[in-house]
């Protein structure tokens, strides 16, 4: 084991070693690693400004309206769902409208969306 691990170990400095071929510390590169950092913040930057406008791209905008016409069409089906029930209530049980409203908690202006 010993042995093993004294092999990894000269391997891992070899690899170390080769890794370090092209990046010695110059002027250089010290250079170009500040304007790579520079770069990266100009990107952020670019991005932050980017996500203020999204709201006024046009595939977000009709993707909202899609999502806002399912919602609609969901919202409907419910509310026409409750009618249903609450006249089935009402043929079955003889109850009034305002009672099944009143105990089911159903708002008196329910109706479809346009």
């Amino acid at each position: 084991q010993f042995a093993e691990s004294s092999q990894k170990k000269e391997a891992l400095q070899k690899s170390i070693e080769k890794s370090k071929i092209g990046r010695e510390d110059t002027a250089e590169r010290a250079a170009l690693l500040e304007e790579l950092a520079t770069l990266r913040q100009k990107k952020e930057q670019l991005k932050t400004e980017i996500d203020k406008y999204r709201e006024c791209d046009p595939d977000v905008v009709e993707e909202m309206r899609q999502t806002n016409q399912v919602a609609k069409e969901a919202a409907n089906r419910w509310t026409d769902n409750i009618f249903s029930l609450k006249s089935w209530a009402r043929r079955k049980f003889g109850f009034e409208e305002s009672r099944i409203d009143k105990g089911f908690g159903i708002p008196e202006d329910l109706d479809y969306i346009d």
